[in-house]
């Protein structure tokens, strides 16, 4: 979302120079489309600009085969597991999908303005590997990398939770920021139970795959192609779903039980850093939302 305010703010410069300049050659709408296909490059250089800030003030933690590969002694991946996980990924996206159709049966459309901006500027393929590739690394060593293995002493649930949710609200957006918490709490679990390359495989598949290179396909299509996409996505990840948990809810339920947190943990949450984030966060997220509802 940042980069996002940072590319629209150097457009918004633009745009006012070349207006004040009289340059009636180069209209707004032109050179904002312009402007867009280098969006993916400003937020790629983001990344890169965020991992060298990042990777030499934790490198002992980072450069480290464990910190990747999970500790001695964690579960390995089996093709059914990952068959599994990839399915709760669906589900989540699913259950986005039916939560917008919900509003939209009300006559009213849920925003997404992070989704849009993604959207308008899918089609370059720097956006595509920022999306599918760079964040998704980014994202994974930062929230289940060093925060959440940070949080880990405090207890396993507590971990995942609280990186889950700082991920959520990271992402400044109500759709957006709900999905991500879903998805942050199935990564959390993946990175602290097999490895953090699992988690970021995951992570790439939904970028990259489903939210990327799927839907692009079924838009050749046409407006079929969309639709089977959506009711195809639907259909296997709702059966899918019903599969999982009553195959693995109970096991689930245990996890929950045994990796229980000490009482008072969650007092964590009321610290100044962090009200301090969820704070600015929340605030964001509201400006946000109400700008988009609002049609301003």
């Amino acid at each position: 979302m940042g980069v996002n305010v940072l590319a629209s703010f150097v457009i918004g410069i633009i745009l006012g120079l070349s207006g004040a300049a009289g340059r009636g050659t180069l209209t707004a709408e032109s050179l904002s489309a312009a402007l867009v296909q280098l969006t993916g490059v400003i937020m790629l250089l983001t990344v890169l600009g965020g991992m060298g800030f990042i990777l030499p003030m934790r490198r002992r933690m980072i450069f480290r085969r464990d910190f990747w590969l999970g500790e001695p002694g964690h579960a390995r991946m089996k093709p059914s597991w990952l068959l599994t996980f990839i399915i709760l990924v669906m589900a989540i996206q699913t259950a986005i999908v039916l939560i917008q159709l919900g509003f939209s049966m009300f006559g009213t459309t849920l925003q997404s303005p992070t989704s849009d901006n993604i959207s308008e500027a899918s089609t370059n393929i720097w956006m595509w590997l920022y999306v599918g590739l760079a964040a998704p690394v980014a994202e994974e060593l930062v929230f289940r990398g060093v925060l959440m293995r940070g949080l880990k002493p405090l207890g396993r649930n507590f971990a995942i939770v609280t990186s889950a949710l700082m991920f959520g609200l990271f992402h400044d957006d109500v759709v957006q920021g709900l999905f991500a918490f879903g998805c942050g709490l199935l990564f959390g679990f993946v990175a602290m139970e097999y490895s953090l390359v699992w988690s970021i495989v995951l992570h790439v598949f939904n970028n990259a795959v489903l939210g990327g290179v799927l839907p692009w396909l079924a838009g050749l299509f046409g407006d079929a192609g969309d639709t089977a996409y959506t009711l195809g996505l639907l259909g296997v990840s709702i059966i899918g779903l019903i599969v999982v948990l009553v195959k693995y809810g109970g096991g689930l339920r245990a996890y929950r039980r045994v990796n229980r947190s000490a009482p008072g943990t969650y007092w964590g949450w009321t610290s100044p850093a962090f009200l301090i984030f969820v704070i600015v966060n929340v605030t964001i997220t509201i400006l946000s939302f109400v700008t988009a509802m609002m049609g301003v």
